[in-house]
């Protein structure tokens, strides 16, 4: 399923197959690389590698061929159309009809063809093409130039993949990508009853009340929870009255198996009859006293030491100190972006704990991390590891690898064992990587059993990378010979993977 809800796919490609002809000496196409490059970067900004789809045709064809029905029902059942314009897309009559079939059938849905400000085809140059050049379909886009002319009548060719100005255009346009998706209307999930279970085996998220600044949030984290199959516990207040509100939080919170409270520094409303309090601090407080797996969430940028009021600023900073309660809880500083997810990942890890406890089988999840340089073949590891059921969350990188170390260790926290790919990149940006890792997992007490460095092409020496440390065991799995994942390296490594996970 789609990250877009009614949609089979989020993006369709559109391109002249005469475009993804390798070049001598070069093992894959300009689109496949620009597929791959995309598909990535998508899944660093959402987290996960399964969430957002994407639909492309792989197969060899030419000219001539008849517009088949398979991709007729790719492209209607896409939510966003990509196309990929040069003289070979001038040409063919085949991209012509994908290119008038989306135009048509979006201005037919509901959604229509703009949303917001935004056009749903995504118009990317791979030549320096005159606007009156374009077809019709295009009109009032201004495409994304994906190709190296410097003067306004050079023909321009497509931008190398692994170049600085390639890397430029493909993080701008995946920024224009998501902030697409994320303008999508959404359904307004309705509240499910705060006294029924859907299922008896079903796992139930409690969300507690919140901000009206955090409101918008809220909506767009349960609309996920309910999409991914979790029971969701909402509606409270009503009721308003202190003690008939505590009454029907604490027998909410009895029935969830894991609660969620997002805070920032507006207190929220005040509670009817005790305007001390306020409801999104009382339900977490109700929520702390309980015991209860939960997950406090904060925005980023907050700021504890502007808030006013000097109760709930000392509320908020126990809770950060992780002082608010005698058992554990996770507190989580992030983006409203990443949060859905960030709750999904920790809901799965909890169930995955809960399997364990009953005699079930664990399913393995990994972090894998990996330099923009070496996105090409993480996301051949990746879709590796997704065959043989294990799941690989993403992590977003830096050139400095001292960044993102805040993400790096909300990550951490949710695995058992890190990967770190090392290919096109320094042996010190991985060490330094690696170092960064190891103090987290030690300051946090993170339960981390193993670290790999899987060393990727170019040709790496047998000791090219070591770490020394006593804590944990860094495991080397040398694939930097072969230009794919390579099943004889790929196999010895899933074993060892697995190994006491079962």
């Amino acid at each position: 399923m789609a990250l877009i809800p009614g949609f089979e796919y989020d993006i369709f490609i559109s391109y002249a197959h005469v475009d993804n002809f390798a070049l001598p000496g070069q093992a894959e196409g300009w689109v496949e690389q620009f597929h791959k490059n995309l598909n990535l970067l998508l899944a660093k900004r959402v987290g996960r590698m399964d969430r957002i789809k994407l639909w492309w045709d792989n197969r060899k064809l030419d000219g001539n061929t008849a517009f088949d029905l398979a991709i007729e029902e790719g492209i209607k059942k896409s939510a966003i159309f990509i196309c990929l314009n040069s003289p070979g897309y001038a040409e063919s009559a085949y991209c012509k009809k994908e290119l008038q079939c989306f135009h048509q059938k979006a201005q037919g849905e509901k959604h229509g063809l703009i949303i917001g400000n935004r056009s749903r085809i995504v118009h990317v140059l791979l030549n320096n093409i005159h606007f009156k050049k374009w077809p019709a379909e295009l009109g009032g886009t201004s495409g994304f130039p994906f190709h190296d002319a410097r003067e306004a009548d050079d023909f321009g060719d497509p931008l190398d993949a692994f170049s600085v100005e390639y890397r430029t255009q493909m993080q701008d346009l995946r920024d224009a990508i998501w902030n697409l998706l994320e303008d999508f209307p959404r359904e307004k999930p309705e509240a499910p009853p705060t006294d029924l279970r859907t299922s008896k085996d079903a796992f139930t998220i409690y969300v507690g009340e919140v901000a009206d600044t955090l409101r918008t949030a809220r909506k767009r984290i349960i609309a996920e929870l309910d999409k991914k199959g979790f029971n969701v516990v909402t509606g409270i207040p009503p009721p308003d009255e202190a003690k008939a509100h505590e009454q029907k939080t604490l027998d909410a919170l009895q029935r969830a198996d894991l609660a969620i409270h997002l805070l920032d520094e507006y207190p929220g409303r005040e509670i009817v009859g005790a305007p001390e309090s306020t409801y999104p601090q009382r339900q977490t407080e109700l929520s702390l006293q309980q015991g209860k797996a939960q997950l406090i969430w904060v925005p980023t940028e907050s700021k504890f030491d502007s808030i006013e009021d000097e109760k709930y600023r000392d509320f908020l900073h126990r809770v950060e100190a992780g002082n608010a309660s005698s058992t554990g809880y996770e507190f989580i500083r992030g983006s409203k972006c990443t949060v859905a997810q960030e709750i999904i990942d920790f809901a799965e890890q909890l169930k995955i704990q809960g399997t364990k406890a009953k005699g079930g089988t664990e399913k393995l999840s990994v972090l894998l991390d990996a330099h923009f340089n070496d996105q090409l073949y993480a996301l051949d590891l990746s879709k590796a590891l997704l065959e043989n059921k294990i799941q690989p969350f993403i992590n977003p990188q830096e050139d400095d690898p001292r960044k993102n170390i805040n993400l790096l260790g909300d990550r951490i926290a949710q695995v058992r064992k890190l990967i770190f790919l090392y290919g096109n990149v320094s042996r010190e940006w991985v060490l330094e990587r690696m170092s960064a890792a190891l103090q987290l997992i030690i300051t946090n007490n993170y339960p981390i059993e193993d670290f790999y460095v899987y060393m990727a092409p170019p040709h790496k020496g047998p000791n090219e990378i070591t770490i020394r440390q006593k804590f944990l065991k860094v495991n080397i799995i040398d694939g930097s010979n072969y230009a794919g994942v390579d099943q004889q390296v790929f196999q010895p490594f899933l074993m060892n993977l697995r190994a006491g996970t079962s």
